[in-house]
């Protein structure tokens, strides 16, 4: 056993300053000292897999991140590291506890089969790991072996904690007051009939021409990143291959270590109804240059065009009780590019919420640039701003 500072001091001076995850009792000592102490930075995530995604974002801005959560959201984290961090090359530290630890502690039911394939889920998916250090010795060659794996090849580590690897740590700070009080009124403004709406690529030749290099601009998976693609090829544009959903979480990410970069989120509704929560985490940061922008096809365009939920669905509401500071919504291509340049004055939170119809141009291709190699420049990109 050994106390939190043992580590996390020495992961400092290594440059790990940026930390994100969910709780877990083992983890407790490690989350609280990370809060109480200067020096360091910690995103509370809404899941595990949303933690993943806020911390590649923040490495590609030139931060060294560690993401902490418990063995039982591995699964919730399967995707973002399989199809984001191993896709686009990006090395974080990742911290996972083993409840359910075979031969170990008496444990709770649901950790049982859990703690059997922690593991092996680590290798099947091809990740390096090694057990945390359980004494203050152990320290040094841990971080050293964990840190030059990463720049070797930049991919994650994983550290797999076990009960009592660390000691008890109570947190110091007292949490911000919450609010008592929400008054929360939105008006969304549709006009068009649903075929009367414009198509994808139109809205985003219209952000490009407005953009040009002046933001990073991440586009989530599917054809909103093909498209934009089509539309020019950009070094300070980033398209999503897979990890859907967490393009919001990954420009949270980047927006928090790059203040001064307005970034920019292409989202589809597919992609937001799968991982909304990020909105909440949005919304309680509050990243003044942070603009996420809902691209609406009430479809899911790049699996056939079936119908989402989205017609229903108000998302500028969602967005005001998640502690958006500005809202827009339209479906008009004109009103559109109008909100586009008022977005890019703004120093708050925003979400635009853009409804379009399905529909895509004939021979739709694919990125000739691989998610590596657009890794390499999106970064170079947003750490020289």
């Amino acid at each position: 056993m050994i106390t939190a500072d043992k580590f996390l001091i020495p992961a400092r001076e290594l440059g790990f300053n940026f930390f994100t995850g969910t709780p877990c009792s083992y983890l407790k000592p490690f989350i609280n000292y990370v809060i109480d102490t200067d020096g360091f930075d910690f995103v509370d995530s809404v899941n595990e897999g949303d933690a993943i995604a806020i911390a590649a974002g923040a490495t590609v801005g030139g931060k060294r991140a560690v993401v902490m959560f418990q063995n039982s959201g591995l699964g919730n984290a399967v995707n973002p590291i399989t199809s984001l961090t191993y896709t686009f090359n990006i090395p974080v530290m990742i911290i996972t506890t083993l409840r359910g630890e075979p031969g170990g502690p008496a444990d709770e039911p649901q950790h049982e089969l859990m703690g059997q394939i922690t593991t092996a889920m680590l290798e099947t998916m091809r990740l390096k790991w090694a057990f945390f250090p359980q004494t203050e010795e152990e320290v040094a060659p841990a971080l050293k072996a964990a840190d030059e794996y990463m720049k070797k090849h930049n991919q994650p580590f994983v550290f797999v904690m076990r009960k009592d690897d660390i000691a008890e740590y109570k947190l110091q700070k007292k949490p911000a007051a919450s609010k008592k009080d929400f008054s929360i009124t939105h008006t969304d403004h549709f006009e068009l009939d649903y075929k009367a709406r414009t198509t994808r690529t139109p809205v985003l030749e219209v952000l490009q021409k407005s953009v040009a290099l002046s933001a990073a601009v991440i586009a989530t998976t599917g054809k909103t990143g093909r498209e934009f693609y089509e539309v020019g090829d950009q070094k300070n544009q980033l398209y999503m291959v897979g990890s859907m959903g967490c393009a919001l979480a990954f420009g949270l990410g980047l927006a928090m270590v790059k203040p001064k970069l307005k970034v920019i989120v292409l989202d589809g509704d597919g992609a937001l109804l799968m991982r909304t929560g990020s909105m909440a985490t949005a919304g309680a940061y509050k990243p003044k240059n942070l603009v996420h922008i809902l691209i609406d096809n009430e479809a899911h365009d790049s699996t056939g065009g079936q119908g989402t939920v989205t017609g229903g669905v108000s998302f500028g509401t969602i967005a005001a009780g998640f502690g958006y500071d500005k809202i827009y919504s339209t479906d008009r291509l004109e009103k559109f590019s109008e909100i586009v340049e008022e977005v890019k004055k703004n120093d708050v939170v925003t979400f635009v919420h853009m409804k379009t119809q399905k529909g895509s141009p004939e021979k739709l291709g694919r990125p000739k640039v691989t998610p590596a190699e657009v890794s390499v420049r999106f970064a170079e990109f947003v750490q020289s701003k």
